[in-house]
C-alpha cells in the first residue's frame, strides 16, 4: 500500500518536524498516523463501553455469564469463552476495536482495555 500527502503546507510541517526531531519524514508520518489510530481506538472502545453499560440490566437477561462482542453500540456475538469470541471477532473485523466483555451482575464498573483484551 502507497499513501501520498498531497497538501504541499502538510508535506513541510513534516519535513520541519522531521528534521527538529532527526527523524525521517516517513517515520514522522507513522508515528503521527499511529498516534491518531490510537485515539480513534480509545474513543471507540469508550463509546462501546458506555452502550455496554447504558444496556447492562437487558444485556443480563439475555446474555449472563457469557461474554459478548459489540461493535457500533450493538453485540455482534457472544460465547461462554472469552478466547474463541476474540479468535473469531479478529477473523471477522482483523484489528478494528470491537469491545468484548464479561456480562456479569454487580454494580458498574471500570471495563480496562490492556493491548487486546480486557481486565
Amino acid at each position: 500500500m502507497t499513501v501520498t500527502v498531497r497538501t504541499p503546507e502538510l508535506v513541510r510541517q513534516v519535513e520541519d518536524w522531521a528534521g527538529a526531531l532527526g527523524q525521517s519524514p516517513q517515520d514522522v508520518v507513522e508515528n503521527a498516523l499511529q498516534s491518531y489510530l490510537d485515539e480513534m481506538e480509545a474513543e471507540s472502545i469508550r463509546q462501546e463501553t458506555e452502550a455496554f453499560w447504558s444496556i447492562h440490566k437487558e444485556l443480563l437477561t439475555t446474555y449472563a455469564g457469557l461474554h459478548i462482542a459489540i461493535y457500533h453500540k450493538q453485540v455482534i456475538d457472544s460465547d461462554r469463552d472469552a478466547n474463541k469470541l476474540t479468535r473469531r471477532i479478529e477473523k471477522r473485523f482483523g484489528r478494528l476495536p470491537v469491545l468484548i466483555a464479561p456480562v456479569v451482575r454487580g454494580q458498574r464498573r471500570d471495563i480496562l482495555w490492556r493491548g487486546g483484551r480486557i481486565e
